[in-house]
C-alpha cells in the first residue's frame, strides 16, 4: 500500500466518525415489515407531511424500525386487533437525534407552512414549554411508536401532495386529512388540547376507538402518553435507554 494512502486511511476513517451518516444500525433494530409486512406505515418525517412542512434529517426511508422485542410486541398487537377486524398503522417508530435536533430548531426559525392543519391554535415559539419538541425523545431509543388503527368505517387515505390545502387536524372526521385510519378525534401530531388522549371534546365514537387502541397496546407492554393519544413506548425491555443517531435507510432487498 502507497504511503500517501496508509497515512490517509486513519485520517479518513477519523473524519468519518463524526458524521452522522456513519452511524452503524445496531443488531437489536430491525425493520417492522421483516417482523410484521401486514402493519400499515405511513412514515411522516419522511415526508413534508408534518408540523414541519419538511422531511426531517436521518430519514431517507420511510421505514419504522423498532427494537426487535418491541417490533414482535407490536406484531401482537396486531394479531389480537385483527381478530377484532381492526389492524394498526405507524406513522412514527425510531427517530434519529438529529431528526429531534431538526424539530427542535424548526420551533426557533421563522415559518409556518403547515400550521393551519397541525397546529392553528399554538405559536410554534410556545413549543418547547409545551412539550410538542424537545431535547431527547424515547423515539431515538427505539421502545416508541406513533400510530393509529385501521378499521371498517376507515375512510380511505388520500395521497398527500405539497398543493393540498390544509385543513385543520380537529375538524370533523369527514373534513379532516384522510388518512385511512378509523376516527380517533383528530388527526396525527394535532397540537391541540383535543389530541389529549382523555380528552372529553371527541365524539362517543373517537373515545371508543382510542380505548380499544390503547387497551391492545397495554396488553402488550406499552404505555401511552396522555398528551398524544398516538404515542406509546413499549416498557418491557429497561435496557432500551440509549440514544441513537443512524440513519433509516431504506431495507436491503
Amino acid at each position: 500500500m502507497p504511503f500517501v494512502v496508509r497515512t490517509l486511511l486513519p485520517i479518513l476513517s477519523l473524519a468519518l466518525s463524526g458524521v452522522p451518516g456513519a452511524e452503524p444500525r445496531p443488531g437489536h433494530m430491525v425493520y417492522l415489515r421483516t417482523i410484521d409486512p401486514g402493519i400499515e406505515q405511513d412514515i411522516r418525517y419522511a415526508s413534508a407531511h408534518n408540523f414541519t412542512g419538511h422531511p426531517l434529517e436521518g430519514y431517507e426511508a420511510p421505514e419504522c424500525l423498532l427494537s426487535q422485542d418491541a417490533a414482535k410486541a407490536l406484531a401482537r398487537v396486531q394479531t389480537a386487533l385483527r381478530a377484532q377486524g381492526y389492524g394498526l398503522k405507524v406513522f412514527d417508530c425510531y427517530r434519529p437525534s438529529r431528526a429531534v435536533a431538526d424539530m427542535g430548531r424548526f420551533a426557533t426559525e421563522p415559518g409556518d407552512p403547515l400550521k393551519a392543519e397541525f397546529y392553528p391554535r399554538v405559536d410554534k415559539q410556545d413549543f418547547w414549554r409545551l412539550g410538542y419538541v424537545a431535547r431527547v425523545s424515547n423515539h431515538s431509543k427505539g421502545s416508541t411508536v406513533d400510530l393509529s388503527m385501521t378499521g371498517p368505517d376507515a375512510l380511505p387515505a388520500d395521497t398527500w401532495t405539497p398543493s393540498a390545502t390544509p385543513v385543520d387536524c380537529t375538524a370533523p372526521y369527514g373534513q379532516r386529512w384522510h388518512d385511512g385510519a378509523v376516527d380517533m378525534g383528530t388527526g396525527f401530531d394535532c397540537f391541540d388540547e383535543r389530541a389529549h388522549t382523555d380528552s372529553t371534546s371527541i365524539t362517543a365514537t373517537a373515545m371508543e376507538n382510542r380505548q380499544r387502541l390503547t387497551r391492545a397496546m397495554a396488553q402488550e407492554g406499552f404505555t401511552g402518553y396522555s398528551a398524544e393519544w398516538w404515542h406509546f413506548t413499549y416498557t418491557r425491555d429497561a435496557t432500551l435507554n440509549t440514544v441513537m443517531n443512524f440513519p433509516i435507510t431504506p431495507l436491503a432487498p
